[in-house]
């Protein structure tokens, strides 16, 4: 707003303008780094987007792409499972990992899915199955993109071990 007189800025709405380039300047606030809390201690994403349990990266690292998600922790037996979602862009929008918490530590299954990010998860007793379609990015035609959206592929998570359709994921 101006004076209509001096044709200068109020001090209002100087304040106003310096909030604005303030916020402009900064950018927005630091994105707070997820965790959860499992019965061994805590998983949680740092700033740099590195997978920690107890404050430590987890072996065999687990980095982001663009960021990290982590399911709540599904209690089998004597673990804790998590998945984690690795949020990419539009060339491959997700790869997943389950996260197994032990007493005796943490054990990471190969990364896995067909980087799509339309997924279900189902626990059936001691197991833990993700599906989702195939997944062809904005580069590839049309008519593989469709044929990969009516594909259906199954990760099931079972003990320690990782199949798709059946057949051990490596």
């Amino acid at each position: 707003m101006t004076n209509s007189r001096t044709g200068k800025c109020t001090s209002r709405c100087c304040l106003l303008i310096s909030l604005v380039l303030v916020a402009c300047v900064t950018g927005a606030p630091a994105q707070e780094p997820n965790a959860v809390a499992t019965r061994f201690g805590a998983l949680s994403v740092s700033e740099a987007g590195v997978l920690l349990f107890q404050s430590v990266p987890v072996r065999p690292t687990i980095e982001a792409n663009n960021s990290l998600d982590l399911s709540q922790p599904y209690q089998i037996g004597a673990s804790d499972v998590v998945l984690v979602t690795d949020n990419g862009g539009t060339a491959c929008p997700a790869l997943y990992y389950f996260v197994t918490v032990t007493t005796s530590g943490v054990r990471v299954t190969p990364s896995f899915g067909t980087c799509s990010d339309l997924i279900k998860i189902k626990r059936s007793g001691d197991s833990i199955s993700v599906s989702m379609p195939g997944y062809q990015g904005p580069a590839e035609s049309k008519q593989a993109q469709r044929r990969a959206a009516r594909e259906r592929h199954v990760f099931n998570y079972h003990a320690g071990a990782l199949t798709e359709n059946g057949k051990p994921v490596k």
